[in-house]
């Protein structure tokens, strides 16, 4: 396989990047192996979505830079797939890909060579590819480094998030476990444990490893999604009681987390249960909201909240509110409030009626 060596472009000596947009090629999955597995070379797939902001970003400053351009066009098979639709929603399933931008390496066979996450600027995003290339820290080449060395914690650890950035928890707990055990000061332990307490939690359901969690790394930036991770499972499972007591845990540590507060009751009010407790979460966040966007938003899914309530007259005066606050919002932004008070007011003139 050829490998990457940098181009010097006159555009860059004068200070500024040449454009020139990476071609993606089209088509049925199976025909850009074939092509993949005919030209001898791995296939990039770009997992994308419509309403995926940082994937514009990557389209915008990346694809469009010249020397990653031609280092992908020289390198591998590339593609775009809209995980959202068509066949890409299986092939986003198999590849266990739930966060965009997500972008693999495959072989022409499928078998994944490794995978980056999020936006990466052209210098970064060139390196990690050319890496993965040459077979630098790919999965593969670590499990060797760790056959060699088993007891190398740095190894277990950088295994294991491989395996959590495809969601396969099952697999990244063995290594986070392994690393623990090899390190238990490691700066990762907090990662490690919660990713082990995860594991436990989803094969036995019992909530007791992440609430465990939680209260040992209460500072721990996964110390949240360990107590949501149990109030989630509670919702699915309709223990609604329970649920509330985990969100309550959850937000008995953090007062202020307004974002995390409207998303809740956002969610609350669209399944249109535990709508008392939404109604609260709403009304914290707008008291809360640090700006006229945030409180617009707030305002909104407050509104959202009490129409579903029954509250009509109060959720118009709410979303006329938020609407008030949004007078230089683009178009299409206001043009969505408006669209919710319409509804609002329908609703209360049928019921009306």
């Amino acid at each position: 396989m050829r490998r990457f060596l940098p181009v010097l472009l006159l555009s860059v000596a004068v200070g500024f990047a040449a454009r020139a947009d990476v071609k993606f090629v089209t088509g049925a999955f199976k025909d850009i192996l074939a092509k993949a597995a005919a030209e001898k070379k791995p296939v990039m797939i770009d997992f994308t979505t419509d309403w995926c902001r940082w994937c514009d970003t990557l389209d915008a400053n990346t694809y469009s830079d010249a020397t990653v351009t031609e280092f992908v066009q020289g390198n591998v098979i590339p593609c775009k797939i809209d995980a959202e639709k068509g066949e890409g929603i299986e092939i986003a399933r198999k590849y266990g890909v739930k966060a965009y931008p997500t972008i693999l390496l495959i072989k022409a066979d499928g078998e994944e060579i490794d995978r980056l996450l999020g936006y990466m600027p052209p210098d970064k995003f060139l390196k990690a590819m050319d890496d993965y290339l040459q077979g630098v820290n790919t999965i593969g080449a670590l499990k060797e480094k760790l056959a060699k060395d088993p007891n190398n914690a740095a190894a277990q650890y950088q295994i294991a998030t491989k395996y959590s950035s495809r969601n396969d928890i099952a697999s990244a707990a063995g290594y986070y476990k392994k690393m623990l055990e090899l390190d238990p000061a490691n700066e990762h332990a907090d990662e490690a444990a919660f990713f082990v307490a995860m594991n436990e939690f989803r094969t036995g359901k019992d909530p007791a490893p992440l609430n465990a969690f939680a209260e040992k790394y209460p500072n721990s930036q996964y110390a949240g999604s360990a107590v949501m991770s149990v109030a989630n499972s509670y919702m699915k499972e309709k223990k609604f009681d329970e649920a509330q007591k985990q969100y309550e845990m959850y937000f008995a540590k953090r007062p202020d987390a307004a974002p995390e507060m409207n998303n809740i009751a956002w969610n609350l009010a669209g399944q249109k249960v535990m709508l008392d407790y939404a109604a609260k979460l709403a009304g914290k966040a707008v008291s809360l909201a640090k700006t006229d966007e945030e409180k617009a938003m707030y305002l909104d899914t407050q509104a959202t909240v009490e129409f579903n309530r029954g509250n009509a007259t109060q959720a118009i005066s709410m979303e006329e509110q938020a609407l008030g606050l949004l007078k230089n919002a683009p178009e299409k932004t206001r043009k969505e409030y408006e669209a919710t008070l319409a509804r609002f007011k329908a609703g209360t003139a049928a019921a009306g009626k």
